[in-house]
């Protein structure tokens, strides 16, 4: 990779650590997130109006593909909630950002068998990543290394980053169809730019509209209004600029790196900001499993990256 791109991607990986911290500190909720993906999408907006013509030709199947990713996307940021709720920023971070590693193969997988008759399983470098995520996983919640509890691997905390995991391979799988889908109808070589840009748009405005519907079902439109008016002018306008922003900036890296798995893989020093901001500025404990979980973490997903 460039120096270029190795810089952007720094500095995408120390915003979306950032979000996250914000996230957790200010225990953020259905109406926090929701301001921060229409905060997203308002800064997208203008590139709708810049780049018209590519919406034009915007296919009638990346329309319905809107839906399914922003209930994906509601239920990522409802998970990640949760677990932020209930847990340290130093473990549920890592573990809701690794959960993906392992499901979206294994749903790829799946849906290949099932709908194309076949399925390429994982290479060997990718499956050896796979293993080490896993046993990062069992060891980064325990109390000690040199004893392994089961039960700590079971809380409420872990749930909701399960289904933070969850909401990020369903919307992975989702957005991938849509996007090759988009690219393939647009022309020209500022195509790899706007499908994603003009995607993620509108993948924040189906994402907030989810979150919308779902706190008024809970709430009722009175206090979820007031919710909403609570959060005006707070740190879930900052969330959701820090969101675009980590997305847009490793877009951008992807134009100055040859091999775009690098880019993938060096994305993860993410893991131990996000640790690192939790103890510095959270004053979470730093265990021994703590660290040799993050670390097994942050190894097996760069074995991911490049397999």
């Amino acid at each position: 990779m460039s120096v270029t791109a190795i810089l952007l991607v720094l500095v995408s990986a120390l915003v979306h650590a950032g979000w996250n911290l914000l996230g957790k500190r200010d225990s953020a909720n259905g109406a926090y997130f929701c301001m921060a993906s229409a905060t997203g999408a308002i800064l997208l907006l203008p590139l709708l109006w810049v780049w018209r013509s590519a919406v034009g030709q915007i296919p009638p199947v990346v329309w319905w593909y809107l839906l399914p990713t922003g209930i994906f996307q509601g239920l990522y940021f409802g998970g990640l909630a949760g677990a932020y709720r209930r847990g340290d920023l130093s473990v549920a971070y890592p573990v809701a950002r690794a959960f993906p590693v392992l499901m979206v193969p294994l749903f790829s997988l799946i849906l290949a068998s099932l709908l194309l008759g076949n399925g390429a399983p994982p290479g060997k470098l990718a499956l050896t990543g796979m293993i080490v995520v896993t046993l990062g996983l069992l060891v980064l919640p325990q109390e000690r290394l040199d004893r392994f509890s089961p039960g700590h691997l079971w809380g409420r905390w872990i749930f909701y980053a399960f289904l933070a995991g969850l909401g990020t391979t369903g919307y992975s799988l989702v957005d991938d169809r849509a996007l090759s889908a988009f690219r393939a109808a647009l022309s020209g070589d500022m195509a790899r730019l706007q499908a994603p840009l003009l995607y993620a748009a509108l993948q924040s405005a189906s994402t907030a509209a989810v979150l919308a519907f779902l706190g008024v079902l809970r709430q009722g439109p009175r206090r979820f209004g007031r919710s909403l008016r609570a959060l005006w002018g707070g740190s879930a306008f900052l969330a959701g600029a820090a969101i675009v922003v980590a997305y847009g900036l490793v877009l951008v890296a992807y134009g100055f790196a040859q091999n775009v798995s690098y880019v993938v893989a060096f994305r993860q020093v993410s893991l131990p900001l996000g640790t690192l901001m939790g103890v510095v500025l959270l004053q979470e404990r730093l265990t021994p499993p703590r660290l040799v979980g993050t670390v097994l973490i942050i190894a097996g997903l760069v074995l991911v990256s490049l397999g």
